[in-house]
């Protein structure tokens, strides 16, 4: 009868981490109000980095929130994903090889790119991603 008390108040815990950290994001995404590409687009130095890559970063990254108030959330380029999104690293392991897959970025020696270990924002992954070489076509 304690097994199941422990396993009842681990699921207990469990939800309401998950409700507060629900309404949590809607609040936000409801006082920032609707996504807009172009107040994220313009918080890069647009001319000198590959706006493919801040698209894609931006769709993947909201597909991995999920939708508040029936819009997608509205992502910032100054957003930290431990901090604003409480983002699990595996998740953004998998945005970052999303994205380099699609666009035909190199993985190999990222200990050679000036942002390796310093991926906090959604702006360092783009720029990290920018410094990324192309793969080359055989």
């Amino acid at each position: 009868m304690e097994v199941l008390n422990i396993i009842l108040m681990f699921i207990a815990v469990g939800i309401i981490y998950f409700v507060i950290e629900y309404f949590g994001m809607k609040r936000l995404a409801t006082e920032r109000g609707s996504p807009n590409i172009c107040e994220y687009a313009r918080s890069f130095d647009y001319r000198n980095v590959d706006t493919k890559i801040m698209r894609e970063v931006w769709n993947e990254i909201q597909a991995s929130l999920g939708n508040y108030n029936k819009e997608s959330f509205p992502v910032r380029a100054d957003d930290l994903f431990t901090k604003t999104y409480n983002m699990d690293p595996e998740d953004l392991d998998d945005i970052y090889w999303d994205v380099a897959d699609r666009l035909g970025i190199d993985t190999e020696n990222p200990e050679s790119n000036p942002y390796y270990e310093k991926v906090t924002s959604v702006k360092n992954l783009v720029l990290f991603l920018h410094n990324q070489p192309k793969v080359k076509n055989a």
